[in-house]
């Protein structure tokens, strides 16, 4: 008797499975309808079930996966959204015809933008004015229309988004400042989406179920998730060096004091994650983004004769072009060869994981600072220094958690850069820098990791000429 060889299906596909099985709300199906048809989204691949309604999700690794992340790839360069982490959503949000997502499995219509107020603003709405808030029945734009009426509203309004005392905002403006700020700026923090998303597997970009439904079909620890999101993903999925725990600490005192905490060296540059920043304005600190100032770079060089400033993979352009900065238009230039050298990096580690050599990158992540809490005496947010900073080790099993959650985010933005549309756009073309790559495979090939780091230096550092030579 032969045993019958079942193909395997990975989870992806069962999900993906699943989501496009589930009874759907007649609205749902409409909005499908609507979308496809749109011009917006002429020439993204769909096809059709035997049912007749749209396959509105496919597994991204399937061929037809791959069609749909080209065309998400081509609407990024359209639309001059740079091809980096979270791009996909960027676009998503730009080019959504009507910004109003419906729900698979409710019908409701909600904002894509970031308009909803989140249980930590619900909350303090709820302190400041009394007023009890169903989650996602109203976004901000509303809530301020019916309560806020006067001068000292808008103090409470302040108080509820860590504004400072001092910010000039009216009745007729304050509107426009939430959205130029928090809305248009995302601010994680304070305000959510109606919909997350997940593009390219889904057609629209978004997740079928609502924020409304999301505790129904997650059914994961949904709250606890969101809560460990306040930490700053960018240092897992850039795998910066540096105390991220402590930094992480330091920034929620700017938090708390309603001023942003400015990245002097950005972390999506390749710098480390550590505990100094300037406080900026959050309006400030979006218009900035990932770009440094001629002075950022004077305060870095001076700040690198104690401490270490850029991470180890990303020191070598740095140390290449650090003291070609004469004016902020050389900072400019350098901001971008360092963000393309990064994605470079990434593009290395995700080669190196796709191989099978996952073991070897676990040494590049700074896990063990997670068993570590601290507190800040003296903290100024005019300056954002402190007079004292206090060390408690902590174990068990939040920051177990932590660490696995670390891991996790690194290996998943690994898994982005795996992309074959990703790699052609920012991929290099050098034939020496090619050979180095499979020397490096080699070497890992016989286990011999001491040589293989050696190898992946080298191969850093030739990237980093090869960037600089040709840009600057």
């Amino acid at each position: 008797m032969s045993n019958k060889v079942i193909p395997k299906i990975d989870m992806d596909e069962i999900i993906n499975l699943a989501d496009n099985k589930r009874v759907w709300h007649q609205k749902f199906i409409d909005y499908t309808e609507f979308i496809v048809a749109s011009p917006i989204y002429k020439d993204l691949y769909f096809e059709r079930g035997a049912d007749k309604r749209v396959k509105w999700v496919i597994a991204g690794k399937s061929e037809n996966g791959k069609k749909r992340r080209k065309w998400w790839v081509d609407q990024c360069i359209k639309n001059e959204i740079a091809i980096e982490p979270g791009c996909y959503a960027k676009v998503a949000l730009k080019i959504h015809p009507t910004k109003i997502h419906i729900c698979q499995i409710c019908g409701k219509g909600l904002s894509i933008e970031y308009v909803y107020p989140n249980r930590r603003t619900t909350a303090s709405l709820k302190k400041e004015f009394n007023v009890s808030i169903v989650p996602f029945s109203k976004d901000i734009f509303q809530i301020i229309q019916e309560i806020v009426k006067g001068n000292n509203d808008i103090d409470k309004i302040k108080r509820v988004f860590k504004i400072p005392k001092d910010e000039t905002i009216s009745l007729n403006n304050i509107k426009n400042y939430i959205r130029q700020n928090y809305v248009d700026g995302f601010a994680k923090g304070f305000l959510s989406p109606g919909a997350m998303s997940n593009s390219p597997d889904r057609f629209d970009g978004y997740h079928s179920d609502g924020a409304c439904c999301r505790h129904e079909s997650d059914k994961g620890p949904h709250k606890d998730n969101l809560q460990r999101y306040g930490q700053d993903r960018r240092v897992y999925e850039n795998w910066a060096d540096g105390d991220w725990k402590m930094a992480d600490r330091l920034m929620s005192y700017f938090r708390k004091h309603g001023v942003s905490a400015d990245h002097i060296g950005p972390i999506s540059l390749g710098f480390c994650h550590r505990p100094k920043f300037h406080p900026l304005t959050r309006a400030e600190n979006s218009a900035k983004n990932n770009r440094m100032s001629l002075s950022d770079v004077q305060v870095l060089l001076e700040d690198e004769k104690t401490e270490q400033v850029v991470s180890w993979h990303s020191k070598q352009i740095w140390d290449l072009l650090k003291n070609k900065v004469k004016t902020d238009a050389d900072a400019l230039r350098l901001s971008d060869l360092m963000r393309k050298n990064l994605h470079y990096v990434l593009i290395v580690f995700s080669m190196i994981d796709e191989k099978g050599f996952r073991e070897f990158l676990t040494k590049f992540l700074n896990p063990d600072y997670s068993y570590f809490d601290y507190k800040f005496e003296g903290f100024d947010p005019e300056t954002g220094k402190y007079s004292k900073v206090i060390s408690k080790r902590r174990t068990g099993q939040n920051q177990l958690n932590n660490i696995n959650h670390y891991s996790r985010v690194a290996f998943e933005k690994l898994k982005e850069y795996r992309s074959i549309e990703n790699r052609k756009i920012n991929i290099w073309k050098n034939d020496t820098i090619q050979a180095e790559l499979e020397n490096l495979f080699a070497l890992l090939n016989e286990a011999n990791e001491v040589d293989a780091k050696i190898q992946l230096d080298n191969l850093f550092g030739l990237l980093a000429a090869l960037l600089a030579k040709e840009n600057w």
